[in-house]
């Protein structure tokens, strides 16, 4: 009888049953989705007329067509819609995956009530007007226009919803038949062409969320799958056992331990949700980087590259885990094998281990290997007191020099999360050597770390601003004082190495620099240039002006901004100094000046509070309060100088309707009760929404318990457009308009109103056309009245943008923002 070999014994399999998970591809599907469908309606709602003519076409090719042709096509979307649905309900209860069911129905009901929405409050407004008409007379089982774009929308919801539970190509098929169906009752006018494309889109939206929510079937390989690929590729598995999701970093594959008659392997299982998972990573990194270095692989070729890195870092002197093989695993994954060890990962270390691990990485930059994921969860430790390497998927021979910089400013900064800047810096200069550790300042900053180590600083440097302000230590904020490891970093290294201060390497693809051209190039072609032309009236205004009165309405530009400085001190419960408080004022104005409804100013607030040490929640909730109040100090001071003057008494204020909030909050709850229901959205909402509320409503309630803060508050929301009125009624005065100061604050109260209106940074050309009709309809003279508002609006406007710029360039030069 022949014996039996170890290969020949089934391994023992010990993995816990399949469960359903939130798959990258689900997430990838809805953010296209959700892409396309935000086109779409932006095409139906901002260019109505172009919608409605450019599908009017396609109503005239319809009635071209042969009715017989129309009918027949008609008639085989009808029967499709109605046997498609009824097939698939008969599958599910023949198979009884309830599982299933309980994502179908859902996702349906969601796609039609989305469709039902969107179509009643944006899609049916761009519908031509002879659509209706063109359907009359025609039809195929039922009249045409059924199915409607509601009916196709659940149906590619449910499509979506029930992929998971078929194979591949039952799983196209059952895509594509919402999809055509949505062609052939645009090309037969059944419905029009937007919503055509809207139906599979809110199909895939409502799917897709469903399928985050409630989960869906791994679609990994089994560890049947890979005790086989084992066995195939000559390793004898006698037992193999899934090492627990603990042990494990999401998009880096399933771990096991695999057995055999002789040593252990440690199998790390690369799938296609593995790849998908990255992607969204490296499509962070190319629009935030020059230079990304990313190269998308599929499993089995990430498996062999990492295999081949392994044995370079080895060769190079590097200790790492041992490679074995790379080999594919059924249903399109990949497994590397390593040898064991009996290791834990890095948590906090010895000076020794330090030096071990930094020993190691010398020997990769000597040879221009870059890992470009070195953090302490992929360094392992032995019980011999040594160090190694692993996880070697992301990288890179011949690396480059920024590739090698971010390498040791990754490690520098994930090490000293755990020991400190000083001992962090200690053992690398240990390791590296002076030379090479002074290389590394350039890149000490958030750009080039990783997702994980970014985080995980920050969340160190949230806590450090934390325990400050529990401690009182600095009750007066320093403006660009906010604890930050990487400066810390960045100045133990220059001592450690007596290295000079080095300027930041260019990382990224976009910066502010960048951005503000972008928008001042915006600025000067499509609103400056057409004002240019009152600049000969402007300046030829001034001639003939009593140059007393515009000397004394020059001061009104710099005093507006004494209000906003108190505003802003008065909108936290800190102390602010007033100087750099000042400095970045001026800066927001000047970004005001070249974005519309002051992002830019209230962005930059935000920025500069939270570097001076404010928690994100209590800036967040100042910069709030600071909008909320000048928009209160507006309406009480409009109130005020209409009833005085008796003069248009009503205010009218465009407020949203009920059927505008409909859907936003609609929106809201759903994404609301999505989150609450899994266990990633409750950290979410517990972790950072809550925690985000709590500090913002702490951050009140020490303002409304002041009454020094209360009064700069009223002060500086009621100053703000008080000081404004009197830089208008100065200039007036400049060109002999006796105007009673009630009745200019009442016009420019209502000019500002209208000015919001306008999409232009700063009310730009609004608030002049609206200032001259106010005074003019007053009895200000037109020309003296023209006058008098260009001059305001180039003290009041057009001086802030030299010094405001100015102001930007010191406060980022100080660290302010």
């Amino acid at each position: 009888m022949p014996t039996r070999t170890v290969a020949d014994v089934p391994p023992v399999i010990d993995a816990p049953p399949p469960g359903d998970v939130r798959r990258a591809a689900d997430a990838l599907r809805l953010a296209a989705a959700v892409a396309v469908l935000t086109v779409t309606v932006v095409l139906a709602t901002a260019t109505r007329y172009f919608a409605r003519t450019s599908q009017q076409g396609l109503l005239q090719a319809v009635t071209a067509l042969p009715p017989g042709l129309r009918d027949a096509l008609v008639g085989i979307v009808q029967v499709v819609a109605i046997a498609a649905p009824l097939t698939a309900l008969w599958a599910v209860r023949t198979r009884q995956r309830w599982d299933a069911l309980a994502r179908i129905l859902p996702a349906a009901g969601l796609g039609v009530l989305i469709a039902w929405l969107l179509t009643d409050l944006a899609l049916a407004g761009s519908r031509p007007g002879q659509w209706p008409d063109v359907l009359a007379g025609r039809g195929g089982l039922v009249p045409a226009g059924w199915p409607s774009m509601i009916y196709l929308a659940g149906c590619a919801a449910a499509a979506v919803a029930a992929g998971p539970w078929l194979p591949a190509r039952g799983r196209r098929a059952v895509w594509a038949l919402p999809m055509w169906c949505a062609i052939l009752s645009a090309a037969t006018a059944s419905i029009v062409p937007l919503e055509a494309v809207a139906a599979p889109a809110i199909g895939a939206v409502a799917g897709s969320a469903i399928l985050l929510i409630g989960g869906a079937p791994d679609d990994r390989p089994s560890a049947r799958a890979v005790a086989a690929a084992l066995i195939d590729c000559g390793i004898p598995v006698t037992c193999l056992t899934e090492l627990p999701a603990a042990e494990r970093i999401p998009g880096e594959g399933v771990l096991y331990l695999a057995e055999t008659s002789g040593p252990a392997f440690t199998i790390r299982v690369l799938a296609g949700d593995d790849q998908r998972r990255d992607l969204f990573r490296r499509w962070s990194r190319w629009f935030l980087l020059r230079e990304p270095g990313d190269v998308a692989q599929t499993p089995l070729a990430a498996t062999e590259h990492e295999l081949l890195m392994l044995v370079a870092a080895d060769r190079a002197g590097a200790r790492v885990v041992e490679p074995a093989i790379a080999y594919p695993v059924a249903g399109g994954g990949a497994l590397l094998a390593t040898t064991p060890v009996t290791t834990t990962m890095l948590r906090n270390p010895s000076d020794a281990l330090l030096t071990d691990v930094w020993t190691s990485v010398a020997r990769l930059q000597e040879h221009r290997i870059a890992h470009r994921a070195l953090r302490p969860d992929h360094v392992l430790v032995t019980p011999d007191g040594h160090t190694r390497l692993t996880a070697f998927a992301r990288g890179q021979l011949a690396a480059t020099t920024r590739q090698l910089g971010s390498d040791v400013a990754e490690l520098l900064a994930a090490t000293a999360i755990q020991v400190g800047p000083e001992r962090a810096v200690a053992a690398a200069l240990t390791g590296l050597g002076p030379q090479r550790l002074a290389t590394v300042t350039p890149y000490l900053q958030p750009l080039a770390l990783t997702s994980a180590t970014r985080r995980a600083v920050t969340d160190r440097d949230r806590a450090e601003t934390r325990a400050a302000r529990a401690s009182e230590r600095r009750r007066t904020l320093r403006p660009g004082g906010r604890p930050s490891l990487l400066r810390d970093l960045a100045a133990h290294v220059r001592s450690a190495t007596d290295a000079p201060e080095q300027k930041p390497a260019p990382l990224a693809r976009f910066t502010w620099k960048q951005a503000l051209g972008l928008a001042g190039g915006f600025l000067v072609l499509h609103l400056i240039l057409p004002q240019l032309s009152n600049a000969g009236a402007a300046v030829a205004a001034l001639r003939t002006a009593d140059w007393w009165w515009i000397l004394a309405a020059l001061p009104t530009t710099f005093v507006s901004q004494l209000f906003s400085t108190m505003l802003q001190s008065g909108t936290i419960p800190e102390r602010l100094p007033f100087l750099p408080n000042y400095t970045v004022q001026f800066a927001a104005s000047f970004l005001n000046r070249i974005t519309p409804s002051n992002v830019g100013g209230m962005a930059l607030n935000l920025r500069f509070l939270q570097k001076a040490g404010v928690d994100a929640g209590a800036a967040t909730a100042s910069v709030g309060l600071q909008t909320l109040l000048n928009g209160l100090g507006s309406v009480v001071v409009a109130v005020v100088f209409f009833a005085w003057t008796g003069r248009g008494g009503q205010v009218h204020l465009q407020l949203p309707t009920a059927r505008e909030l409909l859907p936003v909050l609609f929106v809201l709850v759903i994404a609301g009760v999505g989150l609450a229901m899994t266990g990633p959205g409750r950290r979410f909402l517990r972790e950072k929404v809550w925690r985000f509320l709590r500090s913002a409503a702490d951050a009140i309630a020490a303002i409304a318990a002041d009454p020094v803060k209360l009064a700069r508050c009223v002060v500086g929301g009621l100053g703000l457009p008080l000081v404004q009125m009197a830089g208008l009624a100065l200039c007036l005065h400049a060109f002999g308009v006796g105007l009673p100061f009630v009745q200019v604050g009442a016009v420019y109260i209502g000019a500002r109103l209208l000015a919001n209106a306008a999409p232009t940074p700063g009310g730009l050309g609004a608030l002049e056309a609206a200032l001259i009709a106010g005074l003019t309809a007053l009895g200000a003279a037109v020309g003296a009245a023209t006058s008098a508002v260009l001059v305001y609006r180039l003290l009041s406007f057009w001086l802030n943008v030299p010094v405001g710029w100015a102001a930007l360039g010191i406060a980022q030069r100080r660290e302010f923002v």
